[in-house]
């Protein structure tokens, strides 16, 4: 591990968590968080009601140690109601229950790639995928999309190597909420399908966001349009409930190596120390699988909120996913901008945290008015830069 490398991983989100935390002692109730995702109302109740119950209800076996790769009921019931939503036959098996996307993330490049594999990375990106990489030793290439941040096939085209062995991308785009539409999927299957000798690259889809469309676009599965995909799921920002900490791996029923990547998966789990969630939110998950969050309320604050940066000369980018915003800056350096709103006791977090520069995004946290004053704040900082 270069350590130098590494600090340069680490350092952006810890300088902007000093921000963080400087701002909220120094506007302490009067800051207005809109950085970290940590909404502070509840869009929909029944997650939270059906815990409860579940907590009310739970006797001594039914909080008792998980296998490593989740309780079979639950990775049953999970693995039918991905059936549905992806069109694959997914078996039980098929699916590790992690505690939480990041998890599921870490352990599936830990388990299928080993050094000297390059995995190229569709930027902007979370944060941490280079530093997960870095820290297997994995070498990354980063491929921007366009200008609208679609999936720009020919620039990952030129990024391919013959040590190229897997991509990475969200779907919906984390931070942006675009979503690629399946006419971007078929052409990114078609470049994998292209290098799949003497072994097929992997795709790791990242869809710890796909239940969070707002409106009725269309957000077809990566898995569904190339076969030797992995999908990352998050129970957690489904329900708004991210700090529970439930994801799962789904491992397409159509991948090469499927049967040897489950084995390999669970063991890596164990090997990692990571295990499964806790009994009682696989409980949750298991519960919640076969249900759709309702995104009414999310749905008109999106609506609310492009209005309101439209009033200010301010224009997002046109998206139908997430609890984010994403615009940008008036200026060429985000993080600057985004410490200037911290001078007004606004937090929004910069591009350049995603590996990405000149943009920033807002989540919604709140409703109106604070949400509102956030807003008119920003808009009032980006006239005036």
């Amino acid at each position: 591990m270069n350590a130098v490398a590494h600090e340069q991983l680490l350092r952006p989100l810890e300088e902007f968590t000093r921000l963080h935390l400087d701002t909220l002692r120094r506007f302490g109730g009067r800051a207005l968080d809109l950085s970290f995702p940590n909404p502070q109302f509840l869009s929909d109740p029944r997650p939270y009601d059906v815990l409860a119950t579940l907590a009310a209800q739970a006797r001594p076996l039914d909080l008792r140690y998980s296998p490593f790769g989740g309780f079979t009921p639950v990775r049953r019931r999970v693995a039918a109601a991905l059936a549905k939503q992806h069109g694959l036959p997914y078996a039980w098996n098929d699916i590790v229950m992690t505690p939480g996307a990041t998890a599921a993330l870490r352990v599936a490049l830990n388990c299928l790639f080993s050094p000297p594999d390059r995995i190229i990375l569709v930027t902007p990106c979370w944060m941490d995928y280079p530093l997960y990489l870095q820290d297997l030793g994995l070498a990354f290439d980063l491929v921007p999309t366009t200008g609208d941040e679609h999936l720009d096939v020919e620039a990952i085209t030129k990024a391919w190597t013959p040590e190229t062995h897997g991509v990475v991308i969200a779907q919906p785009g984390s931070p942006t909420g675009v979503i690629h539409d399946a006419a971007e999927l078929q052409q990114l299957a078609a470049l994998m399908q292209r290098h799949s000798t003497p072994t097929p690259p992997l795709l790791i889809a990242d869809e710890a966001h796909a239940q969070q469309v707002w409106d009725q676009t269309p957000c077809p599965a990566p898995a569904a349009h190339y076969p030797h995909t992995l999908t990352v799921r998050s129970f957690g920002k489904a329900w708004d409930m991210q700090g529970q900490r439930t994801g799962c791996l789904a491992v397409s029923p159509h991948l090469g190596i499927r049967h040897q990547a489950i084995e390999h998966l669970v063991r890596t789990m164990r090997v990692t120390g990571h295990c499964a969630p806790t009994a009682l939110t696989q409980q949750l998950a298991a519960t919640l699988s076969d249900t759709a969050p309702d995104l009414t309320g999310l749905a008109d604050l999106q609506r609310h909120a492009r209005h309101r940066l439209l009033h200010h000369g301010v224009i997002p980018l046109d998206t139908h996913a997430t609890r984010f915003l994403y615009a940008r800056c008036p200026v060429p350096d985000d993080r600057a901008f985004v410490s200037q709103l911290a001078e007004r006791g606004v937090l929004v977090m910069p591009s350049s945290l995603f590996h990405e520069t000149g943009w920033f995004r807002i989540a919604l946290n709140f409703g109106t008015p604070e949400l509102d004053r956030a807003l008119d704040i920003i808009g009032e900082e980006c006239n005036r830069a």
